[in-house]
């Protein structure tokens, strides 16, 4: 599913592709500190069961009907961070850079720490 940003009789639609959208996600992700990176591997090894949806750079998209987005992001997280603070920050950095970027209402951020970077 493609996302809708609005659309005129004469201009026509813009549309933005799920793949765009994760990747917004993924980078506002990434700048939160104690995210040691995305990980691609659970977002997609998640989905196959679950939802037979594809991932994109550690991030799912759905795009409801109301043109909301959601968001399922597939974190790896520092050692030495707490989780719950991280997450939660994570949340806040992706719904405002995807709203600000697209101008479309994000409905959920749900943030998965799938791995642990373990300092070497």
């Amino acid at each position: 599913m493609v996302a809708r940003m609005g659309e005129t009789a004469t201009l026509g639609a813009v549309r933005v592709a799920n793949e765009v959208i994760a990747s917004i996600a993924a980078m506002a992700a990434c700048e939160v500190e104690g995210v040691a990176g995305m990980d691609e591997a659970a977002a997609r090894h998640f989905g196959d069961w679950v939802r037979r949806q594809t991932a994109h750079r550690g991030v799912r998209v759905q795009v409801e009907a109301d043109r909301s987005i959601h968001l399922e992001v597939f974190i790896s997280v520092d050692s030495e961070s707490q989780f719950a603070p991280v997450a939660s920050a994570v949340q806040s950095n992706v719904v405002e850079a995807t709203e600000r970027m697209l101008g479309l209402e994000v409905g959920e951020v749900n943030v998965f720490v799938s791995s642990v970077a373990f300092a070497s």
